[in-house]
């Protein structure tokens, strides 16, 4: 049986701080929010690079607005900590990840396409990581509690056996309050916090539970 992957990320954390070595992470982030505590973590120990690789994103103006975002929270966040990180942006294949995920609209969010959207975006950053040497590749979706760390981490530690010579990094963000302390991050900076996770049936899902929640609500009284 593994270890706790969140052991297994301080053990290596503590491995390379004892090294005295700076290595290279490209950390894959699915939006500001999700990124400001990993990166709080994480910048004093790595030499970063931050990819916005999510095809799963629509429309296409929410996506263009979590990667403004994005980008100036972690811009500020470098500036503030006098700490560069690079950025990378890869052109989307939306099409692709369409004919990937064909029937997620019958699924429920958590389910199994769920996971195969994740092992799509997972692939396609650790294989940037690997092109382009990186040490170390990651993702900041383990900090969010709507995301299973475990299955994430899995996923990781499979592809990692195809691109060897850049080691995945197990985490698990959300442990010691990583949400809580990236929410608190996140109200410094006033980044914007989507309410529903990417993809077009995850906002439909969440415009009916806003309907159905409203529906419940019992009418103001008048006067």
């Amino acid at each position: 049986m593994r270890q706790d992957d969140n052991s297994l990320f301080h053990e290596e954390i503590e491995r390379i701080r004892k090294s005295g070595e700076k290595p290279t992470l490209f950390l894959h982030a699915c939006c500001g929010p999700c990124l400001c505590y990993p990166l709080s973590l994480l910048l004093p120990i790595f030499d970063l690079t931050i990819g916005f690789i999510n095809p799963n994103i629509r429309p296409l103006a929410e996506y263009e607005k979590r990667n403004r975002v994005l980008q100036a929270f972690l811009y500020r966040y470098a500036m503030d900590h006098k700490s560069p990180v690079s950025f990378v942006l890869l052109e989307e294949d939306f099409s692709r990840y369409d004919q990937i995920m064909v029937g997620r609209e019958k699924d429920r969010e958590g389910g199994e396409s769920c996971l195969k959207c994740h092992a799509h975006r997972l692939y396609l950053s650790y294989k940037y990581a690997y092109e382009h040497h990186f040490d170390y590749f990651t993702t900041v979706m383990t900090v969010s509690c709507k995301k299973p760390s475990r299955a994430l981490n899995e996923i990781g530690l499979a592809l990692s056996k195809g691109f060897s010579t850049t080691k995945y990094l197990f985490s698990d963000f959300k442990k010691e309050d990583g949400q809580l302390k990236g929410i608190r991050i996140g109200k410094e900076y006033a980044v914007y916090r989507q309410n529903y996770c990417g993809c077009l049936p995850s906002l439909k899902e969440r415009l009916e539970h806003e309907k159905r929640k409203a529906e419940a609500s019992p009418s103001p009284s008048l006067p």
